[in-house]
């Protein structure tokens, strides 16, 4: 009986830039994609009671969201900022006080993580549809 074996060689990226590839890394398209989605379905979940904050917002990178109004910590914490306000750049300190806010119990504090909590599985399906759909 005569042996007919032969070899094949498989050669694959690393699993790093598979991931990279398909926009699956920090700062790839698909977790662009996350970040607009989770900045869009968190707006209802934002505080409105001083001016805008939802929309006083930067995109450092493409995996964060900042706030960049002076008093979006405290909402975010939901806790009243106390200490002076002047003079500019003196830091106020996080007090005990729970904030109220219009629009409660969907609009509070940590709002990202309460959307998450409601929608999360919506936001799930939406990025798997992204990348079924190749990233548009």
């Amino acid at each position: 009986m005569s042996n007919s074996g032969f070899n094949i060689t498989v050669k694959m990226n690393q699993a790093s830039q598979i991931i990279k590839d398909h926009g699956l890394d920090e700062n790839g398209r698909v977790t662009e994609f996350l970040r607009d989605t989770v900045y869009r379905l968190y707006e209802p979940y934002v505080s409105r009671n001083i001016g805008n904050l939802y929309r006083q917002v930067t995109f450092p990178n493409k995996h964060s969201i900042k706030h960049i109004v002076p008093y979006g910590h405290y909402h975010y914490k939901g806790k009243k900022a106390v200490g002076p306000s002047k003079p500019k750049g003196v830091k106020r300190k996080i007090s005990g006080i729970d904030m109220q806010y219009q629009g409660a119990p969907k609009r509070g504090p940590e709002w990202d993580k309460r959307m998450m909590n409601d929608r999360g599985k919506e936001v799930c399906k939406d990025v798997e549809n992204f990348i079924k759909n190749g990233g548009k």
